[in-house]
C-alpha cells in the first residue's frame, strides 16, 4: 500500500505508538483540549482497534503497535529533511487549503488532509508525481518552461503595494496611475486588475528545510495570484527583492528541489 488515510484519532494513536509524544500532545491539545487522561487512553485504545481493522497495527506484549511498513508514513511528519507546502486561498470560503511534500531517507510523501481536516492522507511519491499535483491543486491549464521576469519591485515597495490593493473594493484610477508610472511594463495593468480582485489575498508555494534540532529554514517562497487569463508567480531574489513573472515550470523546479537557502532567514524567528 502506497497511500494510507488516518482520523485525526488514529494519526494521535500513531505519534504515540513511534514515541513521537510531542506531536501526539500537540494534536491532541489542538482537537481535544479539554480531554482527560482516562478519556484520551479510551479515545487511543478505540484508535488502535480501528488500525487494527485496517491491518494497520498489531499487538506486541499486550500493546498496539503501528506495523512496520507504515512508520515510515508518520516519521516523515515528523523528521522530513525538507518541505513543501503549498496554499491555496478560496475567495468563496474563506477559507485555505494545503498540500505537502515531505522528503526525507531518498524517498518523497505527499500529505493533504481530507473532510474539513479531519483525515489526514499520505502517500509515498515519486519525484514525477509532483508537479502533475501542483499543477492540479493551483489549477494552472498551461506551465511554460521559460523563468522571464516582467518586472520587479523592491521589498518596500511591494509592502505599500500590498496595502493599496487590500484596502480598496476596487481598483482606482489613482492606483492604476500610481503603480503603472512604478510598474512601466506592458502587463502592468493586467497584473493590477488580477491583484486587486483578490484584495491582495495570495496563494504560495514555500521550501523550508531542518536544521539538526529539527528547527525550520526557510529556502525558498513563492508567491501565486490567479488571474483572468495569466497565472502570475511573485519570486524573490538574494537582496528579497520581488521579480514578478508568469508562473514557469523552471521556477517551481528550483524551488522543489533547490537546497540553497535564500538569506539565510530562518522561520524560527518570524
Amino acid at each position: 500500500m502506497s497511500t494510507i488515510q488516518l482520523s485525526i484519532e488514529e494519526l494521535i494513536f500513531a505519534f504515540y505508538s513511534e514515541g513521537l509524544y510531542e506531536e501526539g500532545i500537540s494534536m491532541k491539545e489542538t482537537y481535544f483540549p479539554s480531554l482527560q487522561d482516562s478519556e484520551l487512553k479510551l479515545m487511543l485504545e478505540f484508535a488502535a482497534r480501528s488500525l487494527l481493522a485496517k491491518d494497520m497495527a498489531i499487538e506486541v506484549n499486550n500493546q498496539y503497535r503501528l506495523k512496520e511498513n507504515y512508520k515510515s508514513y508518520i516519521n516523515i511528519l515528523s523528521n522530513a529533511e525538507k518541505t513543501v507546502k503549498a496554499s491555496r486561498f478560496d475567495l468563496n470560503s474563506e477559507g485555505e487549503d494545503n498540500i505537502s511534500f515531505h522528503f526525507g531517507n531518498g524517498e518523497i510523501y505527499f500529505h493533504k488532509l481530507l473532510h474539513d481536516h479531519q483525515v489526514h492522507y499520505i502517500s509515498k511519491y515519486q519525484k514525477e508525481e509532483i508537479m502533475p499535483s501542483i499543477i492540479e491543486f493551483f489549477h494552472i491549464s498551461k506551465l511554460p518552461l521559460q523563468d522571464e521576469v516582467l518586472f520587479s519591485l523592491k521589498n518596500e515597495e511591494f509592502e505599500e503595494f500590498l496595502g493599496d490593493m487590500s484596502q480598496n473594493e476596487s481598483l482606482s484610477e489613482s492606483n492604476v496611475q500610481k503603480w503603472q508610472n512604478k510598474i512601466r511594463s506592458s502587463f502592468s495593468f493586467e497584473f493590477l486588475k488580477d491583484f486587486s480582485n483578490r484584495k491582495g489575498r495570495m496563494d504560495s508555494l514555500l521550501s523550508l528545510s531542518y536544521d539538526s534540532a529539527n528547527n525550520p529554514d526557510l529556502i525558498d517562497l513563492y508567491f501565486i495570484i490567479p488571474g483572468e487569463t495569466d497565472i502570475w508567480l511573485i519570486t524573490r531574489d538574494q537582496n528579497l527583492d520581488l521579480n514578478v513573472k508568469r508562473v514557469n515550470e523552471t521556477s517551481f523546479k528550483n524551488l522543489l528541489f533547490s537546497k540553497a537557502l535564500l538569506g539565510g532567514v530562518s522561520l524560527v524567528n518570524d
